[in-house]
């Protein structure tokens, strides 16, 4: 039967524990050894290099977030812009070239309104406090853009040319105004300026 006594029971660090066995045949003594483990604590070092790449990732996500805002509020501002701007010419284009007769503009004299008539009806487009309007005869001005763009003060231009062979004067409006999304925020900034030329027909 073996004997086993052990030494040094409370090993510090770097230590190693030491027993002795005997033999119960051979009657010898032999050595064995253990390592033992221990648990450190964070050193102050560890501390900063986990605060420094803790510090760093919040800084690349901080720059993600604010780049996907940004890119969010651009794209929602030059939807907004581009959709007024084809509902606008659209009824614009839609009036001129039903028109039987244009008031204002006069040939060579540009104008900030458009005054036409339609179907016995005078349609009036003007711009009044950044909001495109239409106003048919008498009644309250309808708003052709919303609260969310702004409409610089528009140029009406007459354009005419007389062909001598068919002895008729081709009319045409030029039409020249830019639209703006309305914000305060320089992440939401787009403008658009638009310019067509519709013939009468």
């Amino acid at each position: 039967m073996k004997q086993l006594t052990i030494y040094n029971l409370q090993p510090t660090n770097n230590q190693r524990i030491f027993a002795m066995r005997k033999s119960a045949v051979k009657g010898q003594w032999s050595v064995v050894s253990g390592s033992a483990s221990r648990s450190r604590g964070v050193t102050l070092l560890e501390l900063l290099i986990y605060v420094a790449i803790l510090s760093g990732l919040m800084v690349v996500v901080s720059d993600a977030f604010i780049s996907l805002s940004k890119g969010r509020g651009q794209s929602e501002a030059r939807s907004e812009v581009n959709s007024a701007v084809r509902f606008a010419s659209e009824r614009i284009k839609q009036d001129i070239k039903n028109a039987s007769l244009v008031s204002t503009p006069i040939f060579g004299t540009p104008s900030n309104t458009l005054s036409l008539t339609v179907a016995g009806s005078t349609i009036l487009y003007d711009v009044s406090s950044g909001a495109l309007r239409r106003k048919v005869d008498v009644s309250e001005p309808e708003l052709v853009t919303g609260g969310a763009v702004t409409v610089d003060t528009p140029t009406f231009t007459r354009i005419e040319n007389y062909n001598p062979i068919l002895n008729a004067t081709t009319t045409a409006i030029q039409v020249a105004m830019t639209f703006r999304y309305s914000s305060n925020s320089t992440d939401w900034v787009y403008e658009n300026a638009f310019r067509t030329t519709i013939t009468l027909r």
